[in-house]
C-alpha cells in the first residue's frame, strides 16, 4: 500500500503542475506557442525536478504529435525491440513476466562509464500505459515512475495522428552517478518521444507503405 500511495503522490505532482490530467481536455491547456510547436512536428517539453527528503526526481512531461494510431502505439509497447530503440542507452530489453494487465520488463542501460539494470512494471489501460520501478527486484536506480498517454487527434490538414503525452520521473539515488550524470539522464529521458517518432517513421510507417 505504501508503494501505491507513493506512485499516486507522484502522479498528483505531475497533474497539478499543469502538465497532464486524466481528461483529454488537457490539450486545451497548451499555450498558443506550444500548439504551434506541435503543428510543426516539434515536441513540447516541460522539465521538472522534485525533491522530497532524500529523494530527488528529474524528468518532466512532453507532448508530441505522432503519425500513428493508438493500436500501433499499443503494439510498440509489446515489442521489446522497440523498447531497445526508443529508450536511450538501452543495451537490452527483456520481457520477464506477466500478471493480468501488468508486464514486467527488465532493462539494461548505460555507457562505457555506467551500467544499470532494473525491472519496470508496465500497466496498460485504454490508450495509456503507466510504468514504475519494481523495487522487489535488483535495481541500480532508486526509483522511477511515468506514463504514456496516446489520444487520437487530427492535425491541421485533417490527417489522423495521436497526441502522445509522456511523463517520467527518475531518482538515480545519492552518490557519484547522480552528481555526474543527472543532467544527461534528464535530457535522455525527455528524448523518448523524439526517438519514438523516428522509430514509427522508420518501422511502422515504412511497413505500412510496403503493404
Amino acid at each position: 500500500m505504501r508503494r501505491i500511495a507513493h506512485i499516486l503522490s507522484l502522479a498528483t505532482v505531475l497533474a497539478t503542475s499543469g502538465v497532464a490530467g486524466a481528461d483529454p481536455s488537457y490539450v486545451s491547456r497548451l499555450q498558443d506557442d506550444e500548439s504551434a510547436c506541435l503543428s510543426r512536428g516539434e515536441t513540447v517539453t516541460r522539465e521538472q525536478t522534485i525533491e522530497r527528503g532524500d529523494k530527488r526526481y528529474v524528468g518532466g512531461v512532453t507532448y508530441t504529435l505522432v503519425d500513428a494510431s493508438p493500436d500501433e502505439i499499443d503494439a510498440l509497447l509489446d515489442d521489446m525491440r522497440a523498447y531497445q530503440k526508443v529508450l536511450p542507452r538501452t543495451k537490452q530489453a527483456r520481457l520477464v513476466g506477466r500478471n493480468d494487465a501488468d508486464t514486467f520488463i527488465e532493462l539494461h542501460q548505460g555507457n562505457s562509464f555506467v551500467d544499470a539494470a532494473y525491472t519496470l512494471r508496465v500497466r496498460r489501460s485504454k490508450n495509456e500505459a503507466r510504468f514504475w520501478l519494481d523495487a522487489t527486484k535488483p535495481h541500480a536506480i532508486a526509483d522511477a515512475w511515468g506514463f504514456f498517454r496516446y489520444e487520437p487527434v487530427t492535425d491541421a490538414s485533417g490527417a489522423p495522428k495521436v497526441l502522445l503525452t509522456y511523463g517520467v520521473l527518475v531518482d538515480l539515488g545519492p552518490g557519484l552517478v547522480r552528481e555526474l550524470f543527472e543532467d544527461q539522464v534528464k535530457v535522455a529521458l525527455l528524448s523518448v518521444p523524439r526517438r519514438l517518432q523516428a522509430y514509427v517513421t522508420e518501422n511502422v510507417r515504412a511497413r505500412a507503405e510496403l503493404w
